[in-house]
């Protein structure tokens, strides 16, 4: 983060002509570290000012860069980190259309925002859009990558979650048994991601009146967290 950053937040008046000025100075890289700096430090006015200078800067690359693409999604979690929804929302529909047009609907990336939007869907309880989302998001990936891509593990457990919510527990279990086959059978697998897929599936059983079953994967949960 440049050292003068806090002083630009701090001083009114020309002060905020010389923040502009230096934010149009730095380039991209360092217009978005700056932004995310000034966040972690809770600096919202002076992050939002570097996130909109990286967003001027994106829109002068050539059409088929993903910097713009990948500003937009930053500034958005930044407004739907604060509850600034309304703003965030077009940020991020236009990024990940930003992306399907310049990387097609099965590049990595745009299975990310995908994911993204869905959450933030997800988060606003606008499951009907939420859900297409994950979907296309979980398709894109074992496209490219199979079944057993961590990517998709992580989209996978994500919609299971998502249907567990909305008590869907058809479409949710055979997406959590397909996780913990693979996280069972992968010696380097994430112990918290285990964890929460185990203790979300014990809580599908449960609500489906299996509760032997719930059991067993329960006290597999607690030795799990015993071992931490």
């Amino acid at each position: 983060m440049p050292p003068t950053l806090r002083t630009f937040v701090l001083v009114a008046g020309a002060a905020t002509l010389v923040s502009v000025v230096a934010c149009q100075q730095q380039t991209w890289e360092q217009q978005i570290e700056a932004a995310v700096f000034a966040h972690q430090d809770g600096e919202l006015e002076a992050a939002e000012e570097w996130f909109r200078a990286a967003e001027q800067s994106a829109s002068r690359f050539d059409p088929t860069d993903p910097r713009l693409a990948l500003t937009l999604g930053n500034l958005a979690d930044f407004y739907h980190s604060q509850a600034r929804d309304d703003e965030a929302e077009p940020l991020y529909r236009e990024s990940l259309e930003l992306l399907e047009r310049t990387e097609g609907p099965d590049s990595t990336r745009f299975a990310r925002f995908a994911a993204d939007l869905a959450l933030f869907y997800t988060a606003l309880d606008r499951v009907e859009e939420a859900e297409p989302l994950y979907r296309r998001a979980l398709e894109a990936l074992e496209r490219m990558h199979g079944p057993d891509d961590d990517e998709a593990l992580v989209i996978r457990t994500a919609l299971a979650r998502f249907y567990l919510q909305e008590q869907r527990y058809g479409e949710a279990e055979p997406l959590y048994r397909k996780a913990l086959a693979l996280l069972l059978d992968t010696q380097q697998s994430n112990p918290d991601q285990l964890l929460t897929v185990l203790d979300n599936y014990a809580s599908l059983l449960r609500a489906t009146g299996r509760n032997g079953e719930a059991i067993g994967f329960e006290t597999r949960a607690n030795a799990l967290r015993a071992a931490f």
